[in-house]
């Protein structure tokens, strides 16, 4: 998952990016897709960032709504 704008102020998202660019292992981590693992503090930060992403962005689908129609006007 890439850094979203819209988290930038969160304090997980200042705790996470504070904590990975001064962790080789946790850099290494963001640039390997997946094939290589946090340490275990950036895990830890990690998970707690992408609790605050999901609470800030409900990614539950919404459910579709039908515009209203008109009232007829025909007798």
């Amino acid at each position: 998952m890439a850094i979203s704008a819209s988290t930038v102020g969160l304090p997980e998202d200042k705790t996470y990016i504070a904590h990975h660019f001064n962790c080789p292992t946790c850099c290494a981590a963001g640039l390997s897709g997946g094939k290589q693992a946090r340490c275990a503090d950036g895990q830890q930060l990690w998970e707690t960032y992408l609790q605050a992403f999901d609470a800030q962005h409900d990614r539950r689908p919404r459910a579709h709504i039908e515009p209203l129609s008109s009232p007829s006007t025909t007798p």
